[in-house]
């Protein structure tokens, strides 16, 4: 009796199709929500740094012009969370920083504050000091030194996160 070969035919089979298309399809899926968490993780990343910049750059501005200034003419209360500031400078010219609840921004100006300055500061206090450092006034003749507070929110999936920056600086001129 002779024996004949079995052909096979060429190919793959349907069963090997059709999990050769599942793990494909698995790896796909796997590997777009790996990029698409990693993108999401590196844009939080950088909307926080640029308000956490933002924040700190605020201060700085603000701290550097008090420190500049000859004496403070307006100022809100300690406890008003959306607070304003006057300052007299040593050239005779005016700059106010005022802080605008309803958009989270502060506004900047050296006659009325029009000049956009941060966004996204949800808190601004300003807290005039004597010139023992601690004891706090809104008397602006006897502020020889200003502190200042502003809070700003990170967007998190949980649930914002507030962070806060604040510097006491003294006025020169004092």
């Amino acid at each position: 009796m002779k024996r004949t070969k079995r052909q096979h035919p060429a190919g793959f089979t349907l069963v090997e199709v059709i999990a050769t298309a599942a793990i494909l399809a698995t790896l796909t899926t796997s590997s777009f929500v790996l990029v698409r968490t990693a993108s999401e993780a590196w844009r939080r990343h950088r909307n926080d740094s640029q308000q956490r910049l933002q924040g700190v750059a605020t201060l700085q501005h603000i701290v550097r012009r008090v420190r500049q200034a000859s004496e403070v003419t307006a100022i809100s209360s300690a406890a008003d969370v959306s607070g304003s500031i006057t300052l007299l400078m040593p050239d005779g010219s005016s700059a106010i920083w005022d802080h605008v609840s309803g958009t989270n921004q502060i506004l900047y100006g050296p006659v009325t504050p029009t000049n956009l300055l941060a966004a996204g500061i949800t808190e601004l206090r300003f807290v005039g000091l004597k010139a023992d450092g601690t004891t706090a006034t809104t008397t602006p003749a006897l502020i020889h030194s200003v502190q200042c507070t502003l809070k700003y929110s990170l967007v998190r999936p949980a649930g914002p996160t507030v962070e806060t920056v604040s510097c006491t600086t003294w006025l020169r001129a004092w």
